[in-house]
C-alpha cells in the first residue's frame, strides 16, 4: 500500500469533515435555541431558576471569576469544536444595576482607567463619530482580557470557532466584544479565529456611527440581535438626537440660510427664534441626561469601583440598536403563557428567557 496516498486521502477526509462543521453565517434557529439553553445557566435575574432544558451537545469547561460590576463568562464548547462565549445579564445586585444605568456615552475607541496600573485599551469601531455607554464598557473591560486569553488557551486544542452569546445586559456587551475582536492588533488572537454573535434582548450599546460600523463589520450574517416585541428593556436607553448628532453636511445650515436670503426682517426673527427654541431645548434635555447618568452615576459606580477614574463623555445622547434584527412576535397562546401581571411582578414578563425561547421556537422552529 501507498501510505503517502493512503495519509493524504484520510487528510482530505479529515478536512472534509472539519469544513462541515465549521461555524456557518446565517440565522440558525436550532442554533439558537442551544444559545438560550446555555445562557440561561448565568440566570440574569437571579431570583428566577433554570428552566430550559441542557444544551444537548455542549459541555461548560469553564466559568471567570466575578469581576467589574457583577460581571461574568462562560465558556462552552460542543462536540463538533464549536465554542461559546456566554455572557451574563444583569443581576439582583445594586452593582449590576448601576451598569446599565451609567449611560453617558464615550468614545468608541480610547483607554479607560479602572485602577493603578489597571488601564484597558480599546477599539470597537473605525470611525471618530462612534460612541458607547460606558458602563456597557466597563462590563467589557473586565471580561475581555480572561476572554481573550481562554481564546488563545483553547485555539491550542483546535477551537477556531466561537458563538458569543448574551442576554440583556450580556446581549449589549456581546456586541461591544464582537467589535473588540475585530479590532484587536493582529497578532493578539491568531488570524483564523471566527466569531458570530448571538444578542438577545440588548439595551441599545451605542450611537447610530458605532451601529454602522458594527453591522458593517459582520455583514453576511455573523451578527443577530433577538427582540421580543413586547419587551421594553431593548428601547433603552432613553435616546434623544440633537443636530450634534447629524452628519456635518445635513440641511439645517442650507435652511437657516435659505430662511435669512427669503424672510423679511421680523418673519427671519420669529423663524430663528422658533428654531434656536426648539434645537435648544434638545440640547438642554440632552446635556441633563449626561449630567445624571455621567457625572451622577460615577458617584455611584466609584463606590464599587473606587480605582475607577472618571472618564469624558461624549456630547451625545443618540442611542441606536445594532445587529440584524430576529423579531419575536406574540401568538394568542403566548398571552395565555405569559399573562400581564401588575406592577413589579410584571415588569420582567416579556424580557425573560423562557417567553423568547417559546417565541423563538414557536416563530422560527415549528415552520
Amino acid at each position: 500500500m501507498n501510505y503517502g496516498i493512503f495519509t493524504a486521502f484520510l487528510l482530505s477526509l479529515t478536512q472534509c469533515f472539519f469544513s462541515q462543521t465549521r461555524l456557518k453565517p446565517g440565522f440558525d434557529a436550532n442554533e439558537c435555541a442551544r444559545m438560550y439553553e446555555i445562557s440561561s445557566r448565568q440566570v440574569d435575574t437571579l431570583q428566577y431558576g433554570v428552566t430550559l432544558p441542557y444544551p444537548d451537545g455542549y459541555k461548560m469547561v469553564f466559568r471567570s471569576d466575578t469581576a467589574g460590576l457583577d460581571n461574568r463568562w462562560d465558556l462552552w464548547i460542543s462536540g463538533d469544536s464549536v465554542g461559546v462565549i456566554s455572557i451574563r445579564g444583569t443581576t439582583l445586585l445594586s452593582a449590576s444595576w448601576l451598569e446599565n444605568f451609567y449611560a453617558a456615552m464615550v468614545p468608541a475607541s480610547g483607554t479607560i482607567t479602572l485602577g493603578k496600573n489597571n488601564r484597558f485599551s480599546y477599539c470597537l469601531a473605525n470611525d471618530t463619530n462612534a460612541y458607547i455607554h460606558t458602563g456597557f464598557l466597563l462590563g467589557l473591560s473586565y471580561l475581555a482580557p480572561s476572554i481573550t486569553q481562554k481564546v488563545n488557551e483553547y485555539y491550542l486544542n483546535g477551537i477556531k470557532d466561537y458563538i458569543i452569546m448574551g442576554h440583556s445586559q450580556g446581549g449589549a456587551i456581546a456586541c461591544l466584544l464582537t467589535s473588540y475582536f475585530y479590532y484587536l492588533p493582529f497578532g493578539t488572537i491568531p488570524h483564523d479565529v471566527k466569531f458570530k454573535t448571538y444578542s438577545s434582548a440588548p439595551p441599545k450599546p451605542g450611537n447610530i456611527f458605532y451601529a454602522y460600523d458594527f453591522e458593517f463589520i459582520t455583514r453576511g450574517g455573523w451578527a443577530y440581535r433577538i427582540v421580543n416585541v413586547l419587551d421594553w428593556v431593548p428601547q433603552m436607553p432613553l435616546t434623544i438626537q440633537a443636530e450634534y448628532d447629524l452628519n456635518k453636511n445635513n440641511p439645517f445650515p442650507v435652511v437657516d440660510s435659505t430662511i435669512a436670503d427669503n424672510t423679511n426682517f421680523f418673519e427671519g426673527v420669529v423663524v430663528g427664534y422658533l428654531r434656536n427654541s426648539i434645537m435648544g431645548s434638545v440640547d438642554d434635555a440632552r446635556d441633563v441626561f449626561i449630567k445624571y447618568l455621567g457625572e451622577g452615576m460615577y458617584g455611584f459606580v466609584r463606590k464599587y469601583l473606587p480605582g475607577l477614574k472618571e472618564p469624558k463623555y461624549a456630547k451625545s445622547m443618540y442611542y441606536m440598536t445594532c445587529g440584524a434584527p430576529v423579531i419575536l412576535k406574540p401568538t394568542t397562546e403566548y398571552y395565555d403563557l405569559f399573562p400581564k401581571k401588575p406592577g413589579m411582578e410584571g415588569l420582567f414578563t416579556h424580557h425573560l428567557f423562557r417567553p423568547y425561547y417559546y417565541l423563538l421556537k414557536n416563530g422560527y422552529m415549528n415552520q
